[in-house]
C-alpha cells in the first residue's frame, strides 16, 4: 500500500463510491448489511471505486462457488471476506487452502471455533503471518492466550473470543504477559466506570493490540470517552470497542470526536436501518483512516519515519477492525429508523435481553 494513496483518499467519499458501485436493487437486506462493511474494508484499495467493487463481487462469487464445504462462506458475510482478500491482495485459492489448514490446527489444539468468527480468525492469522502457512506452534500460542483469558473470564469466554486471541498473538512476550496486560486494562477501565462484560473485555484486548504504552492507551480511551459524554449522553457498552479503535490516533480527543460525530451522522442519514452500533463501527473506522494520515497537530505524515508510524498504526487498525467485524451478528440486529435529530450515540436494539 503506497502512502501517497492514503493521503489522496477521502474515506467517507470513497466509502460512498464503493458502496454505490457494490449495491444493486436485487440485494437482500442481509446482503446490503454486509456490503456496507465490505465497502469500508476496501476503502484503501488503490483501484478506482467501480473496479474495486467489481473485484469484490467477483471474489465473493468465487468464494461461494468453491467453498461449499465451508457453510459460513456461503452466507452474505462472504462479501466482507472478499473485501479483505481484495484489500490485502490474497488469492481466493490461497485463502481457501489456508482456511482448511487453520481449521485443522484449531481442532488439533482443541480450540472451539464456528461461524463468522472462525472465518475472521483465519484471515487474521493469515495477515499476521505474512500470507504464509501457519505452524502448529503459532496456533498453540493462540490457544495459550485463550486459556489465559479464560482464567479471568471463564463465564464469558467462547468461540467469539478466538479472533481477539488471534490478533493478540502478534504482540511480543509470553501469552501470560500479553493477556495480563489486557486484563490490567480491563480492571482499570472498569474502575473508571465502564461496565464489566464481553464488550469491555474485547475493548481491553483492542487497546492492548494497538501496541501503545498501556498508560497512554488507557488515558487516550478515557479522554475520548469524556469528550463523547460531555453533553450528558451515555456511552453504551456495545459502543466501547469502536472507541478503542480511535485510541490509536494522536489528535486531541475533541477533534477526533467532532470528526466521528460528523461521519456517524452522515452514515445514519445514508443507511438508517443500520443506525447505532453497525454505523458506529464503520464511522469509527472511517474516522481513523481520515485522521491517521496526520500527526497530533494535523501535519501530514510525509517523511519516512512518519510514514512508518502511519503504516504501523494502519496495520494494527486492520487487525482491530477484523476483530470488531467478527462480533457483528446480522441475525441479532433489528433494523432501526432513527430521526436525523436523535442525539449521539444511539443505542442499537437487540431482540433478546
Amino acid at each position: 500500500m503506497h502512502y501517497l494513496h492514503c493521503h489522496s483518499v477521502i474515506p467517507l467519499e470513497r466509502y460512498r463510491e464503493i458502496l454505490g458501485a457494490l449495491s444493486s436493487e436485487r440485494d437482500s437486506w442481509d446482503d446490503r448489511f454486509w456490503l456496507r462493511f465490505a465497502a469500508q474494508v476496501a476503502v484503501l484499495h488503490p483501484d478506482r471505486p467501480v473496479a474495486t467493487a467489481e473485484r469484490i463481487r467477483t471474489v465473493a462469487g468465487l468464494i461461494a462457488g468453491r467453498a461449499r464445504w465451508f457453510a459460513d462462506l456461503a452466507e452474505p458475510s462472504r462479501f466482507v471476506v472478499a473485501a479483505m482478500l481484495v484489500q490485502h491482495h490474497i488469492p481466493v485459492a490461497e485463502f481457501l487452502l489456508e482456511y482448511a489448514r487453520i481449521v485443522a490446527l484449531l481442532d488439533e489444539v482443541d480450540l472451539r471455533h464456528d461461524g463468522f468468527p472462525e472465518t475472521m480468525t483465519v484471515l487474521l492469522l493469515h495477515l499476521i503471518h505474512g500470507h504464509r502457512p501457519l505452524r502448529l506452534l503459532e496456533m498453540e500460542r493462540v490457544r495459550a492466550l485463550y486459556d489465559q483469558m479464560r482464567k479471568h473470564h471463564w463465564w464469558l469466554s467462547g468461540p467469539g473470543d478466538v479472533p481477539a486471541c488471534a490478533a493478540l498473538s502478534q504482540r511480543p512476550g509470553t501469552a501470560a504477559t500479553v493477556e495480563a496486560g489486557a486484563e490490567e486494562l480491563y480492571r482499570r477501565l472498569h474502575a473508571a466506570g465502564l461496565d464489566t462484560g464481553d464488550h469491555l473485555r474485547t475493548t481491553a484486548s483492542l487497546l492492548a493490540l494497538l501496541g501503545l504504552d498501556p498508560e497512554l492507551a488507557l488515558n487516550r480511551y478515557l479522554v475520548l470517552r469524556a469528550a463523547l459524554t460531555q453533553d450528558g449522553s451515555p456511552l453504551f457498552a456495545e459502543h466501547y470497542q469502536s472507541v478503542a479503535v480511535l485510541a490509536g490516533l494522536e489528535q486531541p480527543a475533541e477533534l477526533v470526536v467532532k470528526r466521528l460525530d460528523a461521519v456517524h451522522r452522515e452514515l445514519d442519514l445514508m443507511q438508517q436501518d443500520m443506525a447505532g452500533r453497525p454505523n458506529l463501527i464503520i464511522a469509527s473506522d472511517l474516522t481513523f483512516l481520515d485522521l491517521v494520515r496526520f500527526d497530533g497537530v494535523m501535519a501530514a505524515r510525509v517523511q519516512p519515519p512518519q510514514v512508518d508510524t502511519m503504516l504501523t498504526a494502519i496495520h494494527a487498525f486492520h487487525l482491530a477492525g477484523a476483530v470488531l467485524v467478527s462480533q457483528v451478528d446480522v441475525n441479532q440486529a433489528v433494523p432501526l429508523v432513527v430521526p436525523p435529530t436523535a442525539p449521539w450515540p444511539y443505542s442499537f436494539a437487540y431482540p433478546y435481553g
